[in-house]
């Protein structure tokens, strides 16, 4: 029983990441480096940068500020006040600058005086009842008044969301593959080919967070604030951590990490196709017992690489629950993605083996693990709420704040749909049904690590357009090409499993 990926598959997945590629392109020449405003009165404001800008650059958006006042009616005058200021303002641009370099100093301070000029009919920005100077701090706000970002923090965010939710995607499958062979479960026989399709295209994942770790080692962006020294030179909590965070020993763990996920799926694949050619159970015992040692590689592995590619962004902070908190959602969404790839297969005519009572214990996966990263969610939110410790609760307040839509978002879309529309029996069998709600939960888990990465690298001053857009497209085409290739190099069917006749006859 033979796959070959269709012309019409290969057209829309190839077409799909050429169009997230076209998209991402557009938006990486949109990303800004935002300026900070500060209200002082209805006529004077203070503006501060703490990037990278030469004189040109300042010149340039000196000249873009009064066009806009211009255009708004109001002139303006520009003194630049220099690099001096007091220690509450470092404090908050500590909390706003990507950099976390606000012991530097700012760039520039200007203090900008505006008055009323007489010959503007055009109100762009204004509003009857605002001032002058709330109409410059609203375009400074907003992004409308901004330098380019030269660093592309913006983009590597983007890259390192997108490589470890769809690596989190290959590694859920191979976790679940070798759960079925170290528990020897049987239902699911028919269905391991497709388990092996989606883990898989892990290089994909591995290549684009490698990507991100190695500019990062080498000071092309300030997503882990641990990487700079100056930084941790000048930071007592990043310093006392020194120990774990620091560059030679992340590179020793990333190493054991991406070594030991893609040996043991190359060796799963390997023997699973030598299975096919070879009767009898001795490479069934040998994967029974090779699965179970690859989860105790997983029990320890999924907790610290989530403390260092995730939670080291936010290196103060930190959380006993965060590792199972996302051991759930890449569970989860590797068997969304195992769904789906199953629904697409069974509608072409392949997979004549499932029927609907394997298509309903995947639909209850889905459902359980739901509900595991919900009250996982709601665990590290409530204890951390409750306890009310500031170093914290931190984590929380900058994600209400400035992510509120999403923050909660992502939880009523990953707990209310799969509540409502996956608990009944028939629900779980229905191809609309998983269709339609595995897109809402893969999509909520794509914003899940969303909400994870941007308040550290990007703080408030985040954008979602043709850039995240773009690149999630991209991956997601990268990876449904992949997984449907590495399908078709082999016969659909595992031949010569112990429980194949269990599996073609599982009814319930």
């Amino acid at each position: 029983m033979e796959y070959n990926i269709s012309n019409k598959a290969r057209k829309i997945t190839i077409g799909l990441s050429i169009f997230g590629l076209i998209l991402l392109v557009v938006g990486f020449f949109q990303q800004k480096d935002y300026v900070f405003a500060d209200y002082i009165d209805e006529h004077t404001v203070s503006v501060r940068y703490n990037g990278i800008a030469n004189e040109q650059e300042q010149e340039a958006l000196k000249i873009r500020m009064s066009e806009m006042m211009a255009d708004n009616g109001y002139l303006i005058d520009i003194h630049n006040e220099g690099a001096h200021h007091s220690e509450e303002t470092a404090l908050e641009e500590d909390a706003h600058s990507n950099e976390h370099s606000a012991h530097h100093g700012p760039t520039f301070v200007w203090n900008i005086h505006i008055k009323s000029a007489s010959n503007s009919n055009s109100h762009k920005y204004s509003h009857n009842s605002e001032n002058a100077a709330n109409i410059l701090v609203s375009a400074i706000d907003s992004g409308d008044l901004s330098f380019f970002d030269t660093k592309h923090k913006r983009f590597w965010s983007n890259l390192l969301i997108n490589g470890f939710f769809f690596l989190g995607i290959s590694l859920g499958a191979l976790f679940f593959l070798a759960l079925h062979y170290a528990t020897e479960s049987g239902w699911g026989v028919v269905l391991l080919r497709v388990f092996e399709g989606v883990m898989t295209v892990m290089p994909i994942g591995i290549i684009a967070l490698l990507i991100v770790f190695l500019a990062g080692t080498f000071g092309m962006h300030g997503i882990y604030p641990w990487m700079d020294a100056d930084i941790v030179a000048n930071d007592d909590i990043i310093w006392g951590k020194t120990a774990y965070l620091n560059k030679p020993f992340f590179w020793l763990r990333v190493a054991a990490y991406f070594g030991v996920f893609y040996l043991f799926m190359l060796w799963f694949k390997k023997k699973s196709r030598q299975e096919d050619t070879e009767g009898g159970t001795d490479t069934h015992f040998k994967m029974y017992r090779r699965g179970a040692l690859f989860l105790v590689f997983f029990a320890v592995f999924s907790s610290t690489m989530s403390w260092d590619f995730i939670m080291s962004i936010d290196t103060h902070w930190y959380s006993t629950l965060f590792g199972w908190y996302i051991f759930s959602g890449i569970w989860l969404s590797g068997m969304v993605m195992i769904m789906m790839i199953t629904l697409y297969l069974r509608s072409r005519g392949h997979l004549p083996h499932v029927n609907n009572s394997h298509i309903h214990d995947v639909g209850k996966w889905m459902f359980a693990l739901s509900f595991l990263w919900s009250y996982l969610w709601f665990s590290q939110y409530m204890l951390i709420w409750y306890a009310n410790i500031p170093e914290e609760v931190t984590y929380f307040v900058s994600r209400i704040e400035d992510y509120r839509f999403i923050f909660y978002g992502t939880f009523f879309m990953n707990f209310f749909f799969p509540m409502v529309f996956l608990m009944a029996r028939d629900t779980k069998r229905a191809t609309k049904y998983l269709l339609v709600i595995g897109s809402i939960i893969f999509v909520g888990h794509w914003l899940d690590v969303f909400v994870m990465v941007m308040p550290g690298t990007l703080f408030d001053q985040w954008d979602f357009g043709f850039l995240e857009i773009g690149m999630f497209l991209m991956f997601l085409g990268l990876t449904v090409y992949g997984i449907l290739k590495a399908i078709g190099k082999a016969p659909l069917l595992q031949k010569n499993h112990p429980y194949l006749d269990e599996s073609k006859h599982h009814e319930f």
